[in-house]
């Protein structure tokens, strides 16, 4: 019994949210005074570092096609609303031309943006 208790614990701990969040990239979020904590679960986390380099759920990918193409693989069977939140983070030295493509990926497969950003103090 105290063998499948474990098991059960290293599951939930390795499908948890906190393990999907790839905290270590280098990226220097935007400052705004209307960012709000969200509470949605994502399905999904895509940033876009200081070197310009894109991560999707951590791993590295090339383009915001194969961006378009995770997401829309992971929503495939999703009706609600609530299952179809993508957690987007852009460092604040990255131009729109830049961000845009990304953002129009994940829009395109379906997932619901959710921005990342810091409080700005007025």
């Amino acid at each position: 019994m105290g063998d499948i208790a474990f098991l059960l614990i290293i599951f939930f701990l390795v499908c948890s949210e906190a393990s999907k969040d790839k905290s270590d990239l280098a990226v220097d979020l935007p400052y705004s005074e209307h960012v709000q904590k969200q509470k949605t679960t994502v399905v999904a986390r895509v940033a876009l570092d200081q070197a310009g380099q894109i991560y999707f759920d951590g791993i590295k990918v090339d383009n915001a096609k194969e961006v378009e193409g995770g997401v829309r693989t992971l929503l495939t069977n999703t009706v609600a609303d609530e299952q179809r939140h993508v957690q987007f983070k852009c460092d604040k030295s990255q131009p729109k031309e830049k961000f845009e493509p990304i953002l129009q990926a994940i829009a395109e497969a379906g997932g619901i943006i959710e921005a990342v950003g810091e409080k700005s103090e007025k």
